[in-house]
Protein backbone atom coordinates (compact mmCIF):
# COMPACT_ATOMS: atom_id res chain seq x y z
CA UNK A 1 0.00 0.00 0.00
CA UNK A 2 1.45 3.43 -0.88
CA UNK A 3 1.80 6.25 2.00
CA UNK A 4 -1.39 8.71 1.99
CA UNK A 5 1.21 11.34 1.20
CA UNK A 6 2.04 9.88 -2.07
CA UNK A 7 -1.79 8.66 -2.84
CA UNK A 8 -2.67 12.62 -2.05
CA UNK A 9 0.17 13.77 -4.61
CA UNK A 10 -1.16 11.51 -7.10
CA UNK A 11 -4.41 12.47 -6.72
CA UNK A 12 -3.82 16.13 -6.43
CA UNK A 13 -1.81 15.87 -10.19
CA UNK A 14 -4.91 13.79 -11.49
CA UNK A 15 -7.04 16.93 -10.02
CA UNK A 16 -4.59 19.45 -11.46
CA UNK A 17 -4.95 17.64 -15.04
CA UNK A 18 -8.74 17.80 -14.53
CA UNK A 19 -8.98 21.16 -14.13
CA UNK A 20 -6.06 22.02 -16.71
CA UNK A 21 -7.97 20.36 -19.36
CA UNK A 22 -11.28 21.64 -17.97
CA UNK A 23 -9.47 25.33 -18.14
CA UNK A 24 -8.51 24.28 -21.66
CA UNK A 25 -12.25 22.72 -23.04
CA UNK A 26 -14.24 25.90 -21.21
CA UNK A 27 -11.43 28.24 -23.71
CA UNK A 28 -12.33 26.31 -26.52
CA UNK A 29 -16.11 26.44 -26.31
CA UNK A 30 -15.73 30.47 -25.59
CA UNK A 31 -13.25 30.73 -28.92
CA UNK A 32 -15.96 28.27 -31.06
CA UNK A 33 -18.99 30.52 -29.19
CA UNK A 34 -17.00 33.49 -30.55
CA UNK A 35 -16.78 32.30 -33.65
CA UNK A 36 -20.33 31.52 -34.07
CA UNK A 37 -21.20 34.79 -32.94
CA UNK A 38 -19.05 36.27 -35.11
CA UNK A 39 -20.37 34.19 -38.30
CA UNK A 40 -24.07 34.95 -37.05
CA UNK A 41 -23.50 38.26 -37.26
CA UNK A 42 -22.38 38.34 -40.26
CA UNK A 43 -25.22 36.26 -41.59
CA UNK A 44 -27.81 38.90 -39.83
CA UNK A 45 -25.93 41.72 -41.68
CA UNK A 46 -26.10 39.77 -44.97
CA UNK A 47 -29.48 38.93 -44.63
CA UNK A 48 -30.32 42.46 -43.36
CA UNK A 49 -28.70 44.13 -46.55
CA UNK A 50 -30.00 41.30 -49.28
CA UNK A 51 -33.71 42.25 -47.21
CA UNK A 52 -32.89 46.41 -47.82
CA UNK A 53 -32.31 45.73 -51.55
CA UNK A 54 -34.95 43.59 -52.29
CA UNK A 55 -37.50 46.06 -50.26
CA UNK A 56 -36.24 48.98 -52.49
CA UNK A 57 -36.23 47.25 -55.61
CA UNK A 58 -40.01 46.04 -54.51
CA UNK A 59 -40.40 49.84 -53.58
CA UNK A 60 -39.37 51.08 -57.00
CA UNK A 61 -41.39 48.39 -58.73
CA UNK A 62 -44.52 49.42 -56.74
CA UNK A 63 -44.11 53.26 -57.77
CA UNK A 64 -43.26 52.16 -61.16
CA UNK A 65 -46.66 50.37 -61.52
CA UNK A 66 -48.49 52.54 -59.87
CA UNK A 67 -47.04 55.82 -62.06
CA UNK A 68 -48.06 53.25 -65.40
CA UNK A 69 -51.34 52.42 -63.98
CA UNK A 70 -52.13 55.71 -63.63
CA UNK A 71 -50.72 57.30 -66.51
CA UNK A 72 -53.31 54.62 -68.23
CA UNK A 73 -56.41 55.49 -65.98
CA UNK A 74 -55.54 59.19 -67.00
CA UNK A 75 -55.19 58.49 -70.82
CA UNK A 76 -58.33 56.50 -70.66
CA UNK A 77 -59.82 59.55 -69.14
CA UNK A 78 -58.96 61.82 -71.90
CA UNK A 79 -59.57 59.73 -74.41
CA UNK A 80 -63.57 59.17 -72.94
CA UNK A 81 -63.70 63.23 -72.38
CA UNK A 82 -62.59 63.51 -75.74
CA UNK A 83 -65.40 61.16 -77.10
CA UNK A 84 -67.54 62.93 -74.89
CA UNK A 85 -66.79 66.28 -76.01
CA UNK A 86 -66.73 64.91 -80.03
CA UNK A 87 -70.61 63.75 -79.35
CA UNK A 88 -71.86 66.67 -77.53
CA UNK A 89 -70.41 68.69 -80.53
CA UNK A 90 -72.03 65.97 -83.15
CA UNK A 91 -75.34 66.64 -80.87
CA UNK A 92 -75.37 70.40 -81.14
CA UNK A 93 -74.36 70.33 -85.14
CA UNK A 94 -77.39 68.56 -85.88
CA UNK A 95 -79.57 70.83 -83.81
CA UNK A 96 -78.13 73.76 -85.60
CA UNK A 97 -78.79 71.89 -88.81
CA UNK A 98 -82.94 70.94 -87.51
CA UNK A 99 -83.01 74.77 -86.22
CA UNK A 100 -82.01 75.84 -89.37
CA UNK A 101 -84.05 73.34 -91.97
CA UNK A 102 -86.68 74.06 -89.14
CA UNK A 103 -86.14 78.26 -90.31
CA UNK A 104 -86.24 77.71 -93.55
CA UNK A 105 -89.37 75.48 -93.53
CA UNK A 106 -91.28 78.29 -92.01
CA UNK A 107 -89.89 80.58 -94.13
CA UNK A 108 -91.20 79.01 -97.10
CA UNK A 109 -94.64 78.44 -95.32
CA UNK A 110 -94.49 82.20 -95.08
CA UNK A 111 -93.58 82.54 -98.67
CA UNK A 112 -96.41 80.20 -100.24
Amino acid sequence: MKPLSESLMDLAARVKQFEESSAAAREESRAALRAQQKELGATLERERDEFGMTTAELREAAQSWWSETREALEHQIDVMRADFDKWQADIKAQRAERTAEAGKTAEQTKES
